[in-house]
């Protein structure tokens, strides 16, 4: 008796492999001397956030233009009062203790202008003590700036201690910081830099001790780092 010869086909399984995405990160290079949208920006600002503020958030901010943060679409932010701005619409705490980047103990999805322990306070006249915001040029090569103005470290009376500083959002795809002028009874220690949105990618420009440089009300000697977008 013949036995019907079975053929046994076994399916060919492909197993594809994804390559990584290149990661999406930022050069920081110092900066010196004026920027010529200082001169222009009060004739555009709007006050997003007024006095007295002691570690909180504004209301949310729209983004004049879409703009990308680690290579992702943001489109609006929270202000704090201690520094720093955050993309995160969840956010809901204004931590005044600065750390290295990255660290879990730093909000996600946030740029640190300079992040330390800062109050605004009132009284003091219409532009002091707040933080105004404004955008100038044509698409696509619109600025979006967040000033913050006359601002108070910790342990400093606005007297002797009070820093002004800019966050530049250029429609490109680069962030600007700006330090334009201050007076300070003792050193400030700050954070500045970048942390994408999941916390685990920070760019650190300086810090954590980064004290306010020497800078005056000229503008000549202002200072500041400039983040670039790079593919690594």
């Amino acid at each position: 008796m013949k036995h019907a010869l079975a053929w046994l086909v076994f399916p060919t399984i492909l197993f594809a492999t994804t390559a990584p995405q290149p990661a999406a990160s930022y050069e920081v290079t110092p900066t010196r001397g004026d920027r010529d949208f200082m001169f222009s920006f009060r004739q555009s600002a709007a006050l997003a956030f007024a006095p007295p503020q002691e570690n909180t958030l504004s209301e949310w901010q729209k983004l004049p233009f879409t703009w990308k943060f680690f290579g992702q679409d943001v489109t609006g932010y929270f202000i704090s009062d201690n520094g720093f701005i955050t993309f995160d619409s969840t956010a809901k705490a204004s931590p005044a203790a600065n750390t290295t980047l990255p660290s879990a103990a730093a909000p996600k999805n946030s740029i640190f202008a300079l992040w330390t322990d800062l109050r605004m306070e009132a009284g003091h006249g219409q532009w002091v003590g707040s933080v105004y915001t404004g955008t100038m040029g044509a698409a696509p090569n619109r600025l979006h700036i967040i000033y913050w103005m006359s601002l108070i470290p910790a342990g400093g009376a606005f007297q002797t201690s009070a820093v002004n500083f800019v966050l530049a959002l250029h429609e490109s795809g680069e962030a600007e910081v700006i330090y334009t002028s201050g007076r300070k009874g003792t050193p400030v220690k700050a954070t500045v830099g970048l942390l994408n949105a999941d916390g685990r990618v920070g760019v650190l420009a300086a810090g954590p001790a980064m004290d306010f440089p020497a800078v005056g009300f000229g503008g000549e000697d202002d200072q500041g780092f400039k983040f670039k977008p790079v593919v690594k």
